[in-house]
């Protein structure tokens, strides 16, 4: 019979999307024992592979807080990284468009935060110099941002997972916590169709799932608002009228319906922000491509109604609901249980930030032993 109070790893990691399988890595190659546990039969089947997979620079999240620190420090890692790696990715940049002059003073104040916050060029060019990098789009001014890109996220997981794996991490799908047992001496995860796992820690990386998770750990404190994002595809042949990022000064929600030029030559346009109330649904009610034509035309006046066609969706992991002021990510412990590490609302840019974030949560390991 297994001794029950000797843990078969050192960490448990719920979740196995960008950001649990980037703390796997990052703990299994400090030589910790790491089991990462994943719901879904496949890793990273959730939001970490529905969206755009955009490489972020860090412009639009408030100076100081952890989205800003932890998307410019992520983008200089999983930059390297997907170089090093071989992961499909182009670096090509990005134009935030003024349509019209009254959009200047926060054009100009997106350049300011983005500076503070660290990115490393952040030009403001005149509508002129916009027009040479897209003659398509409409602007009397633009923010560029050259080190902003896309990159095949399907790809980077898969090199993760088997980096991981190569590592010693154990990577178990298929399942989904049911419980949490805490003692002494160890945690004990239960699953429904795979066991249990005992650990010294747990990383709760669960995404849309998160608040779930906390409370099977005795958290009741968070909740997820789960807020859709739909996008509208354009027909390969009028992709050409974009010839790579553009977005518009951002809104309050989202940083607004934009274009999206994919690693593999796709041209996407969107997402919007629904709130919605099942986390699984991706595909009710689903808003007509034509509905996005008006925000597509304000960037690029030559797309038409006929250019477009329903895209792909994703839903956010949001701490706060219609109405609130955002909240920041969440990467703390449990105040009553210091070994088990909350990662909550890790939205957009999570992805760009999962590297940076898996440094905290292996830093967060080392200091708990203590």
């Amino acid at each position: 019979m297994a001794n029950r109070s000797v843990p078969d790893v050192e960490v448990v990691i719920v979740g196995g999307g960008v950001v649990g399988l980037s703390c796997a890595h990052e703990l299994a190659a400090r030589g910790r024992r790491v089991a990462v546990l994943e719901r879904r039969s496949r890793f990273g089947d959730e939001t970490s592979t529905h969206n755009s997979g955009v490489l972020h620079a860090g412009i639009y999240y408030p100076t100081g807080s952890r989205r800003a620190r932890l998307c410019v420090a992520g983008r200089r890692l999983l930059a390297a990284r997907l170089a090093e790696w071989r992961v499909p990715h182009r670096i090509g940049g990005k134009l935030i468009v003024a349509v019209e002059d009254a959009e200047l003073p926060e054009l100009r104040r997106l350049q300011k935060q983005g500076l503070e916050n660290g990115v490393e060029e952040l030009p403001l060019i005149d509508g002129a110099a916009a027009r040479r990098r897209e003659p398509n789009v409409r602007a009397v001014a633009a923010l560029h941002s050259p080190r902003t890109g896309v990159f095949d996220v399907a790809e980077y997981l898969h090199a993760l997972a088997g980096r991981a794996q190569r590592l010693g991490a154990l990577l178990v799908a298929d399942a989904e916590v049911a419980a949490v047992d805490i003692n002494a001496a160890v945690i004990t995860t239960r699953t429904t169709r795979k066991g249990a796992i005992r650990g010294r820690r747990l990383i709760n990386a669960a995404g849309l799932r998160a608040d779930e998770v906390a409370r099977l750990c005795g958290d009741a404190r968070h909740t997820i608002h789960p807020n859709r994002g739909e996008y509208a595809a354009v027909i390969p042949r009028r992709t050409s009228l974009i010839n790579e990022l553009v977005y518009p000064v951002p809104e309050d929600v989202s940083i607004g319906v934009h274009f999206t030029r994919t690693v593999d030559g796709e041209l996407w346009l969107g997402p919007d922000a629904r709130w919605i109330a099942d986390k699984s649904d991706y595909e009710t009610n689903r808003r007509p491509a034509v509905d996005f034509l008006p925000a597509a035309q304000r960037l690029c006046p030559a797309l038409a109604a006929e250019d477009l066609r329903l895209g792909p969706s994703g839903i956010r992991p949001k701490r706060s609901g219609p109405g609130a002021p955002q909240l920041d990510f969440f990467i703390e412990p449990q105040p009553d249980e210091p070994r088990i590490l909350h990662l909550i609302g890790i939205e957009s840019p999570g992805l760009t930030a999962s590297p940076a974030i898996a440094l905290m949560a292996a830093d967060w390991a080392a200091r708990s032993e203590r």
